[in-house]
């Protein structure tokens, strides 16, 4: 069984499902690591790591890493290091699954990640007030 070691996560290949680039990226999107962070560390550019969390994204049936890096630690694909990561591990499993057994969690973490695809736009029209036709 192939497994990579990350600085808090090892990733394991059981079953063969992950290539071993996969099987990096892995390992690199549980430690939080962004898709520019993941092609530096693997020695290609963003694009290159685009891809490979889409195809890890895609053997886990995910849409998004929080669900993935969940499903991978629930299945065995990835294991913490520390006894305190496991713990903590262990709680944003629990975390993530109540989340997405309600849906309302899902907008809390929608909102508050990062990586979110929608961007809300203000326009200056919208955000200062009617200008009454003086020039300030």
């Amino acid at each position: 069984m192939k497994t990579f070691h990350a600085t808090e996560f090892t990733a394991c290949n059981k079953g063969g499902l992950f290539t071993q680039s996969q099987l990096e990226t892995l390992a690199w999107m549980a430690e939080g690591k962004e898709n520019s962070v993941i092609g530096m560390l693997r020695g290609h550019g963003e694009p290159g790591a685009k891809k490979l969390v889409s195809q890890v994204l895609q053997k886990l049936q995910c849409n998004n890493r929080c669900l993935a890096i969940a499903r991978a630690f629930s299945k065995g694909y990835l294991v913490a290091k520390t006894s305190s990561t496991r713990a903590l591990v262990a709680f944003l499993i629990v975390l993530s699954g109540i989340a997405a057994g309600t849906g309302a969690g899902d907008q809390l973490m929608r909102t508050a990640s990062s990586r979110s695809n929608s961007v809300n736009r203000v326009r200056w029209e919208e955000a200062l007030p009617a200008n009454s036709g003086g020039v300030a």
